[in-house]
C-alpha cells in the first residue's frame, strides 16, 4: 500500500459496455485510486441525472465534489491520485496525447458495438500502428511514454476483442506488442496491480456488472 493514502472510496457511476467507463476506472488503477462502482441504468436513472443534470457520463463523485464527462473525470484522477501525472509535460508530447484520444474518443468508439464498422476501424488501427512506429519521444507507448492516450485505445481495445474483433490488434505487429505492454504496465502509483485488469471483462459486459477497485480501503 502507498504511504499517502485517500481515505475514502470514490464513486465511478458508468456501464461496463461503455468504453469511456473503462477509461476511468483503468485511469483509477493507474493512479492507485479507490472506486465504488455503480451502475448507470439508462439515461433516465434518477440518481445518474441528480448528479450530471445533462446526462453525460460518466460520473465520478468525491466526498461532495462531482464530476462528469470522461475528459473531466479522467483529469480528476490523474490529479487526486497518485505517482507521477499520465499528461506529458511537453507540449508536443502532449498535443500529440490529445489528437490520438481524439481519434480514440471521435472515431473509434463511433465504429463500435451494435454497427460495428470493422473496414472503417481497420483504417483507423493501420493509423495506430504508424503511430506505434514514430512516437514523439523513444518508448513502446503512443507518446512514447505510457499516458491517457494509451488509456482511451486500451478501453476501446478490450471492449472489441469482447465483441470478437480482437483481429484489429493481434493482426497488426505493433499494435499487439503494444497492447500486451498496456495490459502488463504496472500501476503509475507503484500500487501492486496492473491497472488494466480494472476494466470491465467479458463475463461484466454481459452481466451489466461493474467492479469496484479496493486498493486502500
Amino acid at each position: 500500500m502507498i504511504g499517502d493514502q485517500l481515505r475514502t472510496k470514490m464513486i465511478l457511476s458508468g456501464h461496463p459496455s461503455c468504453p469511456d467507463t473503462g477509461k476511468c476506472m483503468q485511469t483509477a488503477g493507474e493512479k492507485g485510486v479507490d472506486v465504488e462502482a455503480v451502475l448507470i441504468n439508462g439515461m433516465d436513472d434518477s440518481d445518474f441525472l441528480a448528479k450530471s443534470p445533462y446526462g453525460i457520463g460518466p460520473v465520478l463523485q468525491d466526498i461532495d465534489f462531482i464530476v462528469y464527462g470522461t475528459t473531466a473525470v479522467m483529469s480528476y484522477l490523474d490529479d487526486k491520485g497518485f505517482g507521477p501525472s499520465l499528461v506529458p509535460r511537453n507540449g508536443v508530447h502532449r498535443a500529440v496525447m490529445y489528437q490520438w484520444a481524439g481519434v480514440a474518443s471521435e472515431k473509434v468508439q463511433a465504429m463500435m458495438g451494435d454497427n460495428l464498422d470493422k473496414n472503417g476501424l481497420a483504417t483507423l488501427f493501420d493509423g495506430l500502428e504508424n503511430q506505434l512506429k514514430t512516437p514523439p519521444k523513444k518508448g513502446d507507448f503512443i507518446c512514447g511514454d505510457f499516458t491517457l492516450a494509451d488509456i482511451h485505445w486500451a478501453a476501446c481495445c478490450n471492449l472489441l476483442e469482447h465483441s470478437g474483433a480482437g483481429d484489429l490488434i493481434s493482426s497488426r505487429a505493433g499494435v499487439n506488442a503494444w497492447y500486451g505492454k498496456v495490459k502488463s504496465h504496472p500501476s503509475t502509483s507503484k500500487e501492486k496491480l496492473e491497472p488494466y485488469s480494472c476494466l470491465p471483462t467479458a463475463s461484466d459486459v454481459s452481466s451489466g456488472t461493474l467492479r469496484d477497485i479496493s486498493i486502500n480501503v
